[in-house]
């Protein structure tokens, strides 16, 4: 911009906008919009963001813009995204009070994911719209702006305002250059400002905040010198009386709350520190981080309903089918004759009437569900009268699990897991192979498009021994690949200063903790605040590990909490299983060393690494961008899935992987070399992972690269978080453990 903002570049191909057509774009309906992939709108251009064009000119924040779905979208599906969303928040808040027990709760959530009133993590979904990321609005922003020539600054609360007073054309005794100022001043609450010289400041009279528009001295404008490296040797000047500033701006709601707080009897005492905010650059990452979680989706509903407390006889239900855990529940026998004790055979009667019926209706009939509905009402209401004893799952470990596991992060919830990998296998696996398309194909036995030569007898023989043989080196028992495995991803708010709930703020050789507020996205101009939500259909790799071979593994290692029978991994899982917390918070800090080898967060390490050692193998293979494939892990079925993530068409790429190297991507996966840290000795001499071996993106992680150990896949050094002296990992890929 120069010459007093003749026009506002949005980038080549795009409309330039005089000023006059920007007060006349304020008055519409709404800010104008750009269209750039789903996947980028969620995140790296979600609203609250700050971009600039190609070409650098124009600096601007990203605005929602209303794009609901044609149809609704299935309620398992939404019933996920929501229950995903306010366990996030729920976690963020243990999180933050456990580094800031004293921060207000409103320094933590936003009123969109909390009530004050309650003292209450709340997501209503009425409060919330599910909204396709096909475009994004834009508006000029920081409207704090710079002359080139002498470094004097101008700042408009709008877009109208600058369009109505313009820049001048001439700036003191000079012809103007003004620049947009792109550094901003960001706070961990979750707000940004411009880099304007104007600070706030708390009037005890009135009680409230208010913006200081002017110097000492009377006069308004100011001089910015930002020609040293560092912000902190940047200094605002006034132009009236000469006297410099630091840079320096409170939080103005923060301000409020602890002003207020304090003047009260028995008040916190509270440091500058924890008001003022922090100046970066606009591009720096720590100005927006958007929150965003993913899941494959089922078709089943009951694994969403199964998830809620009324359920819990269901659930216990069904892990025992599951893992053949005996369940005791009465008899029909047992049943009539308490109830005929109590002068209740009619209700028995009833009961099986209905059962008849029930039994007689074809699936999907009109009416089966209802008559479900009334037998399950029926039946509870014994239970809840206290005529029958409900049923009792042989291991008292799992039901207490089921209790507690409401306060467990989802995403690593093996309960949830474990019910959803179930629900899985039935609807991606089996069904997947019936059908005029399988969609699920077992690699051991391909189809024409997997290996060309299936139906020639010895070439698919010597084919099926190179595989098994390479099986047994890397411990696999089944692989399948899914041509159309359902994801579903969706971004609901960010954060600034830090991606975590605790910022650790350094001032005098110290550092004092500050709470990270959970934002959500600011509010659409019909209502409702944004959801982004995007589903694919992707090819995915499916990967079973051998049981009995992890069972050795473990056994090798001195793991504790192995089932003493030799069998029943799962069980043992589940019953040994403590919360890994939302942020893994416990293998995250390397100075709280002395854990033991636990079975729980041993054999999720196992399947996390030997995750991303294939993910770096099929990338290297197929040609995918190791970013943009994607992590499930079931850790109690000794299961996980990688995918292709990306939004554009699927290009068959892990099938043409597969055809043409499929040797060359399980050889890969065990070849001493891609065992080795490429950073040199960092993790071979020190167990655990860093970017040069086996890390990918956050973003692609599903435990943010925790709890992840090259050593357990070739053996090695133990982690940091276990006790210092603790003996060297033996790999699971050791040839010892084939014998």
């Amino acid at each position: 911009m120069s010459g007093g903002v003749k026009s506002f570049d949005m980038g080549r191909g795009r409309k330039r906008y005089t000023p006059d057509q920007q007060a006349d774009s304020a008055k519409k309906a709404g800010p104008p919009v750009m269209q750039r992939s789903r996947a980028q709108i969620a995140t790296s251009y979600a609203p609250g963001v700050l971009m600039t064009w190609e070409g650098g000119r124009g600096i601007c924040k990203s605005v929602p813009i209303k794009r609901p779905f044609a149809e609704r979208l299935p309620r398992n599906v939404s019933d996920s995204i929501f229950e995903g969303v306010r366990e996030f928040a729920e976690s963020w808040k243990e999180r933050a009070k456990e580094g800031c027990p004293d921060a207000p709760d409103e320094f933590i959530l936003d009123d969109a994911f909390y009530d004050l009133a309650t003292k209450e993590v709340r997501v209503n979904q009425t409060d919330f719209e599910l909204n396709q990321p096909n475009v994004v609005g834009y508006v000029p922003y920081p409207l704090l702006f710079q002359c080139g020539e002498c470094g004097s600054v101008r700042e408009y609360k709008s877009v109208s305002e600058l369009a109505t007073k313009k820049l001048p054309a001439r700036c003191k005794d000079h012809e103007s250059r003004w620049t947009q100022v792109d550094v901003v001043y960001a706070h961990w609450y979750g707000t940004i400002e411009p880099l304007s010289p104007y600070n706030y400041t708390f009037d005890d009279r009135t009680g409230t905040t208010r913006q200081i528009m002017h110097c000492t001295c009377g006069w308004q404008h100011f001089t910015l010198k930002n020609k040293a490296p560092v912000f902190s040797e940047w200094k605002y000047v006034c132009e009236g009386c000469g006297t410099p500033r630091d840079l320096k701006k409170a939080e103005r709601h923060v301000l409020q709350k602890l002003k207020t707080d304090s003047s009260q009897p028995g008040g916190r005492i509270f440091e500058w520190i924890e008001i003022d905010m922090l100046p970066v650059s606009y591009r720096a990452s720590s100005a927006f981080y958007p929150q965003r979680a993913s899941f494959i989706e089922l078709r089943e509903t009951k694994v969403v309903e199964m998830m809620r407390p009324t359920h819990k006889d269901d659930l216990l239900r069904r892990l025992a089918e599951i893992h053949s855990i005996p369940y005791q529940e009465p008899t029909d026998q047992e049943i009539e004759a308490i109830l005929g004790k109590a002068d209740r055979a009619d209700d028995w009667d009833e009961y099986t009437a209905l059962r008849r019926m029930f039994q007689k209706r074809p699936e999907g009939a009109p009416d089966r569900k209802d008559l479900g509905n009334a037998m399950r009402k029926l039946r509870e209401g014994w239970f809840d009268e206290g005529l029958l004893a409900r049923g009792r799952l042989e291991s008292h470990a799992i039901a207490i699990a089921v209790d507690i596991r409401k306060d467990w992060a989802r995403k690593f919830d093996p309960i949830r897991l474990t019910i959803e990998h179930a629900a899985f296998v039935e609807e991606h696996i089996q069904e997947g192979q019936t059908g005029p398309r399988k969609t699920a194909v077992d690699v051991v036995n391909p189809d024409v498009t997997l290996f060309e030569k299936a139906g020639v007898a010895g070439e698919l023989k010597r084919y099926q021994s190179d595989i098994q043989d390479l099986f047994g080196s890397t411990g696999i028992s089944q692989m399948y690949l899914l041509r159309s495995l359902p994801i579903c991803e969706y971004s609901f708010g960010y954060t600034r200063v830090s991606p975590t709930p605790v910022y650790q703020r350094e001032s005098n050789n110290r550092k004092v903790a500050m709470p990270v507020r959970l934002v959500a996205f600011d509010t659409m101009r019909d209502g409702g605040r944004p959801i982004y939500v995007t589903q694919q259909k992707n090819e995915a790799l499916y990967i079973k590990l051998d049981e009995q071979r992890v069972l050795i593994w473990l056994q090798r290692n001195s793991v504790e909490g192995l089932p003493s029978n030799g069998k029943d991994l799962a069980r043992a899982y589940l019953e040994s299983y403590e919360d890994f917390g939302q942020f893994l918070d416990r293998y995250k800090n390397k100075e709280r060393q002395g854990m033991s080898r636990e079975l729980a967060p041993f054999l999720y390490m196992l399947l996390h690494s030997f995750s991303h050692q294939l993910i770096h193998s099929l990338a290297d293979a197929s040609g995918l961008d190791r970013d943009g494939i994607g992590e499930y892990i079931f850790p109690a079925d000794l299961a996980f899935t990688i995918y292709r993530k990306g939004m554009t068409p699927d290009l068959a790429n892990i099938s043409a992987m597969w055809r043409n190297h499929a040797l060359d991507f399980l050889r890969r996966s065990i070849n001493s070399r891609m065992l080795r840290c490429g950073s040199g000795s960092l993790c071979d001499s020190r167990g655990g992972a860093c970017p040069a071996c086996i890390m990918v993106s956050e973003v692609s992680c599903s435990a943010s690269n925790l709890l992840l150990s090259r050593s357990v896949l070739k053996g090695g050094p133990s982690p940091e978080w276990e006790a210092p002296g603790s003996a060297d990992i033996v790999g699971y890929f050791d040839m010892e453990l084939d014998k």
